[in-house]
């Protein structure tokens, strides 16, 4: 099976375009640029996991917020909270000291759904939706404030 002259010519130019832009001109002649380098790419691997991590935790609430909680009962809520408390633990982790009081108030608020959800047994689900829902409206507004600083800070 061979591929289309075309195909393999726009191949071929996207070779030569990648190599074109990451190829440098070699003249490298300050000393200190290579450290200086570094120590900003350290701090930007640093801020980007916690960036990597923040989207994850964005893409998790939005699936929470997207749930019809009679529709998804107990189990379904308890599935997407513990992808929220994944992906937050791993924020907390990688954002280090950074945005920690709004992780913490969003952090509570997860903590509170939990509890709620645990406190479900078989049909109390419909008599606890009052509950949930402040609950989720708790999460979004706190989702909301770190929300805020994270695109400050992640574009």
């Amino acid at each position: 099976m061979r591929a289309p002259i075309p195909a393999r010519l726009l191949l071929l130019a996207m070779v030569c375009l990648v190599a074109a832009a990451c190829g440098g001109s070699g003249d490298d002649t300050s000393g200190t640029a290579p450290a200086t380098t570094t120590a900003a790419s350290g701090t930007t691997a640093a801020a980007s996991q916690a960036c990597a991590d923040a989207a994850a935790l964005k893409t998790s609430v939005a699936e929470l917020d997207q749930l019809d909680p009679p529709a998804a009962g107990k189990a379904g809520i308890q599935a997407a909270l513990d992808k929220v408390s994944t992906n937050l633990a791993a924020l907390k982790t990688s954002a280090k000291s950074q945005w920690s009081s709004q992780i913490t108030e969003l952090d509570s608020a997860v903590e509170a759904l939990k509890a709620t959800i645990d406190g479900i047994n078989g049909d109390s689900l419909l008599s606890a939706l009052p509950t949930i829902i402040s609950d989720l409206k708790g999460i979004d507004t706190a989702w909301t404030a770190l929300q805020q600083q994270i695109d400050q800070d992640c574009g």
